[in-house]
């Protein structure tokens, strides 16, 4: 069964894509009581948002580079950034999810990470949202205010 966590990453997208980009190194490296994962997919909410963490990967870790791209632009990378209209591979364990919006194929993926943007508003209602589908498909889903 999927495993679920939901957990607070900030008040903006940017916020957020921060904090993919830091659980992503995470992942990769099995550390901070995450399973380490040998891919991992990470769904942005758009385009934009896409490129901006692809842009952000570049830069972080500080003295390594963790091997990323565009889902459809590179292929065979450990992390693979999507948005809507483009299609994963699924061949990763891992799936973070900096949309509000619940990812489609998630049963081929073995933990899902929700990251809740706590805008007070519609990404934190859409979110929301995501988390009750989640209890209605079965999943065991928790919730984090902080790492």
């Amino acid at each position: 069964m999927v495993e679920a966590t939901f957990i607070a990453s900030g008040e903006t997208s940017t916020e957020a894509l921060q904090m993919a980009a830091s659980l992503s190194l995470k992942v990769l490296l099995g550390t901070d009581n995450f399973v380490r994962s040998r891919k991992l997919d990470v769904f942005c909410d758009n385009i934009k948002d896409a490129n901006e963490l692809n842009a952000i990967l570049w830069d972080m870790p500080k003295y390594s580079i963790i091997d990323h791209g565009l889902v459809g632009q590179e292929e065979n990378t450990l992390v693979q950034i999507g948005y809507p209209g483009t299609k994963f591979s699924l061949e990763s364990d891992y799936i973070i999810n900096v949309s509000p919006d619940l990812p489609k194929n998630l049963d081929t993926y073995k933990s899902y990470i929700q990251l809740v943007i706590m805008d007070d508003s519609i990404l934190r209602e859409r979110a929301a949202d995501t988390w009750t589908q989640c209890k209605k498909l079965g999943l065991d889903a928790k919730f984090l205010k902080s790492l």
